[in-house]
């Protein structure tokens, strides 16, 4: 139950897909090729990585700009500062590059392997952009963090967080980004044995 009525945008992908995969059963002639084109879109439009990665990197602009606001106020530091407009245009500039990629991705609905391999490069934009956010920003995060929490009475808390940032970085790419890009690997790999099938 509802309050409001969500309007599916994949709605039309999935028409497309019903009606070609009813057309194929009907004749009994899937061909191996197109078998897997439709296995690999199946996978690919399952895939969540949209929604989780968009999540991540708005979470983390958001966090990096309201610690940033406080670290500012109470250290009035140009660094501060310099981090936060360069993180506010990385933000700005992805999302536009993303929105365009998914606007080219609907131009080519009518060719379907063009639709797929559009699909993938638009899924390894969003990994790659999300990936590079945590790598830049992250650290800075926690260096604003560890500051506000911790005042600066000697100079080795910026070493600390780091460090820090450093340790939770790599346990967080292990965890979250070293499956996406195995998934991504087969997901090339399957399109490019579609030129044989």
């Amino acid at each position: 139950m509802k309050p409001v009525i969500t309007e599916d945008a994949t709605q039309k992908l999935r028409d497309l897909i019903d009606a070609t995969e009813k057309e194929f059963n009907h004749e009994l002639r899937i061909t191996p090729g197109e078998a897997k084109r439709i296995e690999l879109i199946r996978r690919m439009k399952e895939d969540t990585d949209k929604k989780e990665y968009m999540i991540m990197f708005n979470g983390l602009i958001i966090c990096l700009v309201l610690t940033g606001i406080v670290h500012f106020l109470i250290y009035w530091s140009v660094f501060t500062l310099v981090g936060l407009v360069i993180a506010l245009v990385y933000y700005l500039l992805t999302r536009q590059k993303l929105k365009q990629a998914t606007y080219q991705l609907a131009e080519h609905k009518n060719n379907f392997d063009k639709y797929l391999w559009e699909g993938y490069h638009l899924k390894e934009m969003r990994y790659s952009a999300v990936k590079l956010a945590y790598f830049l920003f992250f650290p800075l995060l926690v260096i604003f963090f560890t500051d506000i929490m911790i005042t600066r009475a000697d100079g080795f808390s910026i070493w600390i967080s780091l460090c820090v940032a450093a340790f939770i970085s790599a346990i967080g790419w292990f965890i979250f980004f070293t499956d996406d890009k195995n998934m991504l690997d087969t997901i090339e790999s399957d399109l490019n044995s579609l030129q044989y099938l």
